[in-house]
């Protein structure tokens, strides 16, 4: 099981020259928290503020120990990335509530669980507040949630389909 987390710090490298253009910081999901849409650089600037990244389209290989991109032009500012508005940083959904659709608390998102190629599987679970599967596997898949709340809003999912799916194996 690969988590963002496990990204965290990670070398981008150039395939054109071979430049190191930075280090994961964080990650962007999109507006359906299906895929990572992009890469987070950090940011740069004392008054301006600015915050780096590099969407994954410019992503060719999701190595074990660095990502290869196709070359240093691809790192720009969030803004410049189209539809940036809607992305998620994965940091950002840490400590957000899941619960059943009727209500009740299953437990708290932790970290996001990736495949190979940046998709999202599923979540880990930092508290878990139900008995049973959820508790032993202490992950949700993506597949059972059926509302991804926001900000002042929990998560929802169907209990039924969380305890019944794991998240594959990689």
């Amino acid at each position: 099981m690969i988590t963002s987390k496990d990204h965290a710090n990670k070398p981008l490298i150039s395939i054109t020259d071979g430049k190191q253009l930075g280090e994961i910081k964080g990650l962007y999901l999109d507006l359906e928290m299906r895929q990572v849409i992009a890469i987070h650089l950090g940011t740069e600037g004392i008054i301006n503020r600015k915050v780096l990244a590099i969407p994954c389209t410019a992503v060719q290989v999701y190595g074990i120990d660095v990502w290869l991109v196709s070359g240093p032009a691809v790192v720009s500012t969030l803004d410049e990335i189209p539809d940036s508005s809607t992305f998620t940083l994965v940091s950002n959904l840490r400590g957000r509530e899941i619960q059943t659709e009727g209500g009740t608390k299953l437990g708290v998102v932790e970290d996001v669980i990736l495949d190979n190629e940046a998709n999202v599987l599923g979540f880990t679970l930092g508290k878990v507040y139900a008995q049973g599967p959820l508790a032993e596997k202490k992950a949700i898949v993506r597949e059972a949630i059926t509302d991804l709340g926001s900000k002042d809003k929990p998560m929802t999912a169907a209990l039924a389909q969380a305890e019944a799916l794991s998240v594959p194996a990689i």
